[in-house]
C-alpha cells in the first residue's frame, strides 16, 4: 500500500518497490510480498530440513504445526492486513475533516497531527528502533529457552547446539515473524495516538446525533476491521498449542489459553476509540441541558395553545403541524439522552473474539471423538 494521509509506506516495503521486486498494484503487490516471505522465512526451513545429515529432521519438521501456522498463514495474514486495515484507517481519519467534526479554527491542527502521524508510522528512526528491538527479543529468546525444548529440527551439531535451518529460524525466520507483528502494534500505537489527540481538540459534537455517540460512532467499527489482525494472533497462539496437544497433552487443560488471547486482542483492538469517553461524557452533558430546556419551552408553548382549560379538541387536532413539529422535537430530544458516553459496536466486539478463537476450534474438535462428531451431526439433522 502507497502512502496515505495518516501513514507511511513501511521503509522495506519502499526498498522491494524501488528493486522492482513488486509492483504498485495493490493485488499483485500483496501477493508478491507474501510469496517473498514464503520464500524466506518458510522455504529455506524445509530445504534445510531436507537436506540435514539428521533423518528425523525432515519428519520432525513436517509435524511441527506451529512452524507452519506462523510461516504459510500468520506471516501471509499479517501482510494482507496492510491491505485490509490500513485503507480503512485512512478513511476514518480523513472522517473527521469531511463530516466537518474538526472546526475551522483546528484545521491547521488537524493537518498537523496528520503529518506527525505519517513521520511517526514508518521511516528511519522508526524502522531502525523496530529492527533492534526484534533483534534484542531473539537474542534474548535464544539465550532463556533452553536448547531441549527446542523442535528436533532445530537441534544440530553445529556448535551453538543449533542445525542450519535452527540457525535460519533464529536469524531470519523468526525477526521476520516478530517484525511483522511488532510493525502493526507500532501502528497501532500510532492510530491510539492520533484519536487521543483528536478527543482533545474540542470537536464539534453533536449530543441529537442519531448515531448516539456524537457524530462518532463510525470509530466502533475499527473493531471489525482490526479482527483481521486478531485472526493471525490467533494463529500463532493456537499453533503452538497444537504442537503440545500432537506431543500428548489434552487440550482440556488448557482453556484458558484462547480466553486469555481472546481478552488480549479485545483490549488491543477495541479500546483505543475509549480514548474519546470523556469529550462525549461533556456533550452529553451540554446536550441533556440544553436540548432538555428546549423541549420543556416547547413542551409548555404546546400545551398552552392547545391544553389550556376549555380547549376543544377535535379530529383534525392531531394534523396540524404543531403536532408532528413537536413530536420530531421529543424524538431529536431522545437522540440526547439515549447519547453513548462509550465507543463500541458489539458486533465488532464479537468478530475481534471469533476471530482469535477460530484457529483453536481444530484443536478442541481433535479432542473429540470422531464418532461422537458424527453422532451429534445426525441427531441435528434428523
Amino acid at each position: 500500500m502507497r502512502a496515505g494521509v495518516l501513514f507511511s509506506e513501511a521503509t522495506h516495503v519502499e526498498m522491494l518497490r524501488r528493486l522492482r521486486v513488486i509492483r504498485i498494484d495493490d493485488r499483485r503487490e500483496m501477493a508478491m510480498r507474501i510469496a517473498v516471505a514464503i520464500g524466506v522465512a518458510w522455504v529455506p526451513l524445509f530445504v534445510l530440513s531436507l537436506i540435514s545429515r539428521d533423518t528425523p529432521s525432515i519428519a520432525a519438521f513436517l509435524r511441527d504445526v506451529a512452524v507452519h501456522a506462523r510461516f504459510l498463514v500468520a506471516v501471509p495474514l499479517f501482510i494482507a492486513a496492510d491491505y485490509v486495515v490500513l485503507p480503512r484507517l485512512e478513511s476514518m481519519a480523513r472522517y473527521f475533516a469531511v463530516t466537518n467534526l474538526v472546526p475551522p479554527s483546528r484545521m491547521d491542527e488537524y493537518n498537523a497531527l496528520l503529518a506527525s502521524s505519517r513521520r511517526l508510522s514508518a521511516g528511519v528512526w522508526p524502522s531502525g528502533i523496530l529492527a533492534v528491538t526484534v533483534y534484542a527479543l531473539v537474542v534474548l529468546l535464544a539465550i532463556m529457552v533452553p536448547k531441549d525444548l527446542l523442535p528436533l529440527w532445530q537441534r544440530g551439531t553445529l556448535p551453538t547446539g543449533l542445525s542450519l535451518a535452527g540457525w535460519w529460524h533464529l536469524a531470519i525466520s523468526l525477526p521476520l515473524q516478530l517484525g511483522l507483528l511488532l510493525a502493526w502494534l507500532w501502528r497501532l500505537g500510532v492510530w491510539t495516538r492520533f484519536l487521543w489527540r483528536m478527543a482533545n481538540m474540542r470537536l464539534q459534537l453533536v449530543p441529537a446525533h442519531p448515531d448516539q455517540a456524537g457524530g462518532l460512532q463510525f470509530l466502533a467499527y475499527s473493531a471489525r476491521v482490526f479482527s483481521t489482525l486478531a485472526l493471525p494472533i490467533g494463529v500463532v497462539v493456537a499453533g503452538t498449542l497444537a504442537n503440545k496437544v500432537i506431543a500428548g497433552a489434552s487440550p482440556i487443560g488448557h482453556e484458558a489459553t484462547p480466553i486469555v488471547t481472546a481478552a488480549a486482542t479485545l483490549l488491543l483492538f477495541a479500546t483505543p476509540p475509549l480514548v474519546f469517553t470523556r469529550a462525549l461524557l461533556a456533550a452529553w452533558r451540554r446536550g441533556v441541558y440544553r436540548y432538555g430546556d428546549l423541549a420543556a419551552r416547547a413542551g409548555e408553548a404546546f400545551e398552552s395553545r392547545w391544553l389550556a382549560e376549555g380547549k376543544q379538541l377535535d379530529a383534525e387536532l392531531m394534523e396540524r403541524p404543531d403536532f408532528s413539529a413537536t413530536t420530531d422535537l421529543y424524538a431529536i430530544v431522545a437522540n440526547v439522552y439515549a447519547m453513548r458516553t462509550a465507543i463500541y459496536d458489539i458486533q465488532g466486539l464479537l468478530s475481534v473474539v471469533v476471530a482469535t478463537v477460530l484457529p483453536f476450534v481444530p484443536i478442541w474438535l481433535s479432542a473429540i471423538p470422531f464418532s461422537a462428531i458424527v453422532n451429534h451431526l445426525v441427531d441435528a439433522l434428523f
